[in-house]
């Protein structure tokens, strides 16, 4: 009955990590019954001893098999109730003083570190708030037992009473503030990965996957801000705008693979040459636009480097030596000029570059 009610095929959102993280819980709650079962023995409260004999075998069990487990919610239910039983049980046997109320408080962070943690339970906000709920009722309605109902073995108990409160005191609140903790540790480690996502994210959405350059929506952005910081502090800056020469040729000769790798060569390349303050963007297939945050004078000099650099890199693809040359148009800021206009100005110096037999820098 048991095994129909807890095993099947492994669901495949189960991870190995997280049957060990259960099996540690539940080899945890067996070891403390087993406490609990030599102590009612040693006490004579037997039916206690009898119940705790039973429960340390079956969590010895179920964390050994807890990887078959098909359903860890019903698991959970199982132990949550069980849990609970045991408290209220234990309290009537022996008394209210004997601190065995103090694990049903360990229950609620236990559970809100489970429906954070492990994927069975996963964003299952339900766990952890009816978790509180059975607790505080159970709690309740012992307390207020207590209150009228007599333990049912008050002398045999009473030479364990320190002993028995210090011990359920300290295990209580041990296990309330490591699953405390554990939660904190997983609510970080999740916030942390949200953020991490959310930068590859941002990554995707303003980078060329293949070059790693700003993408055109990304560079948009950025030129016109330093457009708008051109405008008010008088800050000059220039454009480069480049183009692969005869790159139809490693496509069409060599294959896609090939301009790709011609692409990633030259992203390095220009990578090299450009400064820290300034950006570059794949502004189309083969075309890149540069922004140098200097005048016209600085923006050729990088140009004329990016273009030596290229010329001089040796392209070797699959065993073959490709001589690779690039052209680019430069223009520069001036104050009643607007970020269409000088990306026009350097594609147009591009192009005249492109007639005049590439592999050269035109600035004007």
């Amino acid at each position: 009955m048991l095994e129909k009610f807890l095993y099947g095929h492994q669901d495949d959102s189960q991870t190995n990590y997280d049957a060990m993280r259960y099996s540690l819980i539940l080899n945890g709650i067996a070891i403390v019954h087993l406490v609990f079962m030599i102590l009612f023995y040693v006490m004579n409260v037997y039916f206690m001893g009898i119940y705790n004999t039973v429960v340390v075998i079956l969590y010895f069990y179920l964390a050994r098999v807890i990887s078959d487990v098909k359903d860890l919610s019903r698991l959970y239910w199982i132990v949550l109730g069980e849990v609970v039983l045991h408290s209220c049980l234990a309290t009537l046997f022996v008394g209210w003083n004997f601190g065995f109320m103090y694990y049903l408080s360990s229950l609620i962070p236990t559970s809100f570190y489970l429906a954070f943690s492990i994927k069975a339970f996963r964003r299952k906000l339900t766990f952890p708030f009816i978790t509180a709920g059975v607790t505080f009722f159970s709690y309740m309605a012992i307390l207020t037992l207590a209150h009228f109902v007599s333990p049912f073995y008050p002398d045999t108990a009473a030479g364990f009473r320190v002993f028995l409160t210090y011990m359920n005191i300290i295990i209580g609140l041990s296990v309330t503030f490591l699953f405390s903790a554990l939660f904190a540790v997983e609510v970080n480690s999740m916030q942390l990965r949200m953020e991490n996502e959310q930068e590859r994210l941002e990554d995707e959405a303003s980078y060329d996957p293949l070059t790693h350059f700003l993408n055109r929506r990304s560079m948009d952005e950025r030129l016109n801000h330093t457009h708008r910081n051109a405008i008010i502090n008088d800050i000059p800056y220039s454009l480069i705008m480049a183009d692969i020469d005869h790159f139809k040729i490693f496509n069409d000769s060599y294959g896609h693979d090939c301009g790709d790798f011609v692409l990633q060569n030259i992203s390095k390349i220009i990578t090299a040459q450009i400064r820290s303050k300034d950006s570059a963007c794949r502004w189309g297939g083969e075309e890149f636009l540069i922004l140098v945050n200097d005048g016209p004078e600085i923006a050729v000099d990088v140009a004329e480097r990016i273009r030596t650099a290229i010329e001089a890199f040796e392209f070797n693809y699959e065993g073959k030596a490709l001589h690779v040359t690039i052209t680019l148009g430069v223009s520069g800021y001036y104050s009643s000029a607007k970020v269409k206009t000088l990306i026009e100005i350097a594609d147009k110096r591009l192009y005249k570059g492109k007639e005049g037999g590439r592999n050269c820098v035109v600035s004007s």
